[in-house]
């Protein structure tokens, strides 16, 4: 199913899309496995799985820490594929990536396409790419049909944003605040006010990030929003809890009572 698709069947159900957030390899590579299928089984709409980066300037400190141990349990982009590639029959949501270049860069902008192709990927987020230097990348994107997620932020001039709009496949991600990822209090009378306004000018979902990390959250920003990622409270109570003998049931226990229309 591509991300399309699921904000299609979203729009028939009369829903709101919960997106949740995990570093691949964290806290081991074994466990991603059991961590997607749990997202997955707690009704999690779309999974974002991140590529642990050694340099990740957007993300704040729950994230940075699970991926500097992702990294040392070698999650690297290739393992990445192999994980995806085993359990790809048994994934029925869109997972996205969430990258920063280097990566990509790295192992080559077409081969990544097309591993992400081969794996079963849907689409994919690049932080630190911007619309001007991704002319490559969204070629390699459309050529492998993944849906290219961009991200808009409270301080992206009009103009600039109509261009990420034209760019962008499957949804937009607007970034609630400025600064890095982690639990915070949001503004909901300016996040709604932008994220008006960008429904204006496109007929893409429109769905918020950064800092939403309750179900009262979650709640307030569906009312103007096309859906909410959720991904530092997720990423803590792994942290906190895996080693637990009942680690499964209680991580999906814990994601559903994240959405609001559980």
């Amino acid at each position: 199913m591509t991300i399309k698709d699921k904000f299609n069947q979203l729009k028939k159900q009369g829903r709101k899309a919960f997106i949740a957030y995990v570093p691949y390899g964290f806290p081991t590579i074994a466990k991603t496995r059991d961590i997607i299928i749990a997202l997955q089984d707690a009704g999690v709409d779309i999974i974002e799985l991140g590529i642990p980066f050694s340099d990740p300037v957007a993300d704040g400190a729950v994230i940075q820490e699970a991926a500097s141990i992702a990294l040392k349990n070698g999650a690297n982009t290739k393992n990445l594929f192999a994980t995806l590639n085993k359990i790809k029959k048994d994934i029925k949501v869109p997972v996205a990536l969430m990258t920063y270049y280097n990566p990509v860069f790295r192992f080559g902008v077409e081969d990544f396409f097309k591993s992400m192709n081969k794996a079963g990927v849907s689409g994919i987020l690049t932080v630190d790419l911007p619309i001007d230097e991704a002319a490559d990348y969204l070629k390699q994107a459309k050529k492998h049909k993944i849906e290219t997620v961009f991200f808009i932020t409270p301080v992206t001039p009009l103009a600039r944003a109509k261009k990420i709009l034209k760019a962008s496949k499957g949804f937009i991600y607007y970034i609630s605040v400025t600064g890095t990822t982690g639990v915070r209090e949001i503004s909901y009378d300016s996040l709604s006010s932008h994220i008006r306004q960008l429904k204006k000018e496109t007929s893409l979902p429109v769905c918020v990030g950064f800092g939403v990390h309750t179900k009262e959250q979650f709640k307030n920003i569906c009312k103007f929003s096309d859906g909410a990622i959720i991904g530092s409270a997720i990423v803590k109570f792994i942290k906190e809890n895996h080693t637990r003998s009942n680690f499964l049931n209680s991580f999906k226990n814990y994601v559903k009572s994240l959405k609001p229309n559980n």
